[in-house]
């Protein structure tokens, strides 16, 4: 989902001549950044348990000091609730600290993708709101007009509280599994951000570096990964056409 908000921001700044670099957070190595060629930096991320995720953290405690430079935050979640407007504050805490300039934090709704899925009609109502949004936005942050989100003290406590995800996520990940009908094609070894899925000659192991991101068992051509019990509320199969997701 995040991704997809990613892609249509490169699109409406090029639209505006603006040229964009956009890295995955997993993959950037920060030694190889001359931030000196930008003038702004920009980090998306989706909201996990009312919080950026583990891995955005890290992303920011590598990044080099600043004298200033002007950044935005954009973050996707399920609802557009006032209860994830406090979910960047340890990120904007961290960049402050490292001398960036925050002048933006929006977030983005987009189609749940955790527990709850939502039908054709929903989802492409929610894709198209955010698709019409993106260019105020983009017009927004190219003129560093300043926006920031209101948070009330429940939102403020639930993302304090929601950090202990950040251990959460590696317990949970130790309860997926490969199902028989596994082929063994690798993909959700080679689209794990943490490297927390070893192929090994008999078995596929998930180790204890989850960050609950679900990129294996949304991305499986087979939907051959499950969970055992107590999660197996949590649904993977048959998730969102891909296609939904294909639009200019």
């Amino acid at each position: 989902m995040t991704k997809y908000v990613a892609d249509r921001f490169i699109i409406e700044f090029n639209k505006r001549q603006i040229a964009v670099d956009c890295v995955k957070i997993e993959s950037a190595n920060i030694c190889d950044i001359d931030f000196s060629e930008y003038d702004v930096l920009g980090i998306a991320y989706p909201v996990h348990s009312f919080n950026a995720p583990e891995i955005a953290i890290n992303f920011v405690k590598q990044l080099p000091k600043s004298n200033g430079m002007d950044t935005f935050i954009i973050h996707t979640a399920g609802e557009d609730s006032k209860i994830n407007y406090a979910s960047s504050d340890t990120l904007i805490k961290k960049l402050n600290k490292k001398g960036y300039n925050v002048f933006y934090n929006k977030l983005i709704e987009m189609p749940s993708n955790f527990i709850v899925k939502y039908d054709a009609a929903k989802v492409n109502s929610i894709l198209d709101k955010a698709t019409k949004n993106i260019p105020r936005i983009t017009h927004d942050i190219m003129e560093l007009t300043p926006c920031f989100m209101k948070k009330n003290l429940i939102a403020k406590v639930l993302a304090v509280i929601g950090k202990a995800e950040w251990f959460g996520a590696r317990l949970l990940g130790k309860f997926f599994y490969t199902k028989s009908d596994c082929t063994r094609c690798g993909k959700c070894a080679d689209n794990c951000p943490n490297q927390n899925i070893v192929m090994n000659e008999k078995a596929i192991d998930f180790m204890w570096r989850c960050g609950l991101c679900m990129r294996c068992a949304y991305q499986c051509p087979k939907n051959a990964i499950g969970i055992h019990q107590p999660f197996r509320f949590i649904r993977f199969d048959k998730w969102y056409d891909p296609e939904m997701f294909m639009r200019e």
